[in-house]
Order: C-alpha cells, then sequence, then structure tokens
C-alpha cells in the first residue's frame, strides 16, 4: 500500500505524497524504489530511490570518457 493514493498511517497525513511521486517520475519513463533500512533484524527507516532517462542532444558535449562505455 506504499504507493496507494491517500492511505496513510498518520493522523495528519494526505496519503498522496509518494502517489504523486510516482505518477510524476512514471510519466517521465523513470522508476522509484524503496528499501528497508535495518539496524540487525529491526527495520529503522526507509530509503527512496529513482531514476529517469537522460536523451542527450546534438549540441550536448560527449560525456567523460571515464563513464564511457561499449
Amino acid at each position: 500500500r506504499l504507493y496507494e493514493a491517500f492511505f496513510s498511517t498518520k493522523v495528519d497525513g494526505l496519503g498522496i505524497g509518494l502517489s504523486l511521486c510516482r505518477s510524476i517520475i512514471e510519466s517521465h519513463r523513470g522508476r522509484i524504489k524503496a528499501q528497508n533500512l535495518y539496524n540487525a533484524d529491526v527495520v529503522v527507516g526507509c530509503r527512496f530511490s529513482f531514476t529517469l532517462p537522460v536523451k542527450v542532444s546534438a549540441t550536448d558535449p560527449p560525456p567523460p570518457k571515464a563513464f564511457v562505455t561499449s
């Protein structure tokens, strides 16, 4: 239920934050990921990360050689 719109475990929460983030990211063909953070066997937090595709235009300089892959 993490990305479910209008779901919140907080009294004052609206439950639209992560749902909105996911919609925006996916509309740009990106991905969002959530990972639990542990201290021994206890979940102590969560890490959210996202990726977005990059389109390189013809006027952009080439990437540094350290990042070029084949």
